[in-house]
């Protein structure tokens, strides 16, 4: 067991993450235990003095040491009746939602980065898709699957001619289902419920943005303007892990981060 210097202390850390004395502990039970939102959270945890995640091997959850999160929240305790995403974690001090005081927001620029990523996932998907399909010499996009025996058949285009290839019978009602217009329909779905997370995302910026210019000229614009922001914020704490959940297919892709993992 190593002894390290970690919030001012000296903390004893097993070498088994899992061993006795070492709970391990996931996002969604640290919102509970802690009372925080996932928001305040994933603010928090790009704070430098917020604990690094253990790797649990054959999982994908992000997991925290219990003790290491307790002792950091007791270090730096969530102030009730505050703002806290109105300023950067690492400023120290909370603002008052009353104050006339809009700081930039590290967490707002952070799902800003992931909109845009997960977009670019969504554009190279349609571009994978439409080359299958142009492959044909014309776009077909509807395919179906024709079995020749009980061994296998052809995938070919619905209109039945183009012949794509020979497959065996499972892969080709496989690929005749998920066929390119599938495809599209399904980025179709997904790039909605991602330009409504993005929406309410952009919307804030531009609130935001608004109530720096009332910050001293019209209180009560400005409180108008905090109360839009606070319904913005609601949405987007309820798309956000929806919007997490549609990046996981693409963990494998460069540019991915472990931040953005549900």
């Amino acid at each position: 067991m190593d002894i390290v210097q970690k919030f001012g202390k000296d903390v004893a850390v097993p070498e088994n993450p899992g061993s006795e004395g070492s709970r391990l502990i996931t996002l969604k039970q640290i919102e509970q235990e802690h009372g925080v939102s996932r928001s305040a959270l994933h603010t928090y945890r790009r704070s430098a003095s917020f604990p690094q995640p253990v790797p649990v091997e054959g999982s994908t959850k992000i997991q925290y040491r219990a003790d290491e999160v307790a002792a950091w929240f007791e270090a730096n305790p969530p102030q009730q009746g505050k703002r806290t995403d109105l300023a950067r974690h690492n400023e120290g001090v909370p603002v008052e939602a009353t104050r006339l005081a809009v700081p930039p927001n590290e967490a707002l620029e952070a799902a800003r980065e992931f909109v845009q990523w997960l977009r670019a996932q969504f554009t190279e998907d349609e571009r994978i898709a439409r080359a299958a399909d142009d492959s044909l010499g014309k776009v077909n996009m509807d395919w179906e699957y024709r079995p020749d025996d009980e061994l296998g058949g052809k995938v070919v285009s619905a209109r039945g001619y183009d012949l794509i290839y020979d497959v065996p019978a499972g892969i080709g009602a496989h690929v005749a289902e998920y066929d390119p217009r599938r495809a599209l329909r399904e980025l179709e779905a997904k790039r909605g419920i991602l330009d409504l997370y993005a929406t309410a995302v952009e919307d804030r910026v531009a609130l935001r943005a608004r109530m720096r210019e009332a910050l001293h000229t019209d209180p009560d614009e400005f409180g108008r303007l905090h109360r839009q922001e606070s319904e913005l914020m609601r949405v987007a704490e309820q798309l956000d892990p929806v919007v997490r959940l549609l990046g996981l297919p693409y963990v494998d892709r460069p540019g991915y981060r472990e931040e953005w993992r549900p």
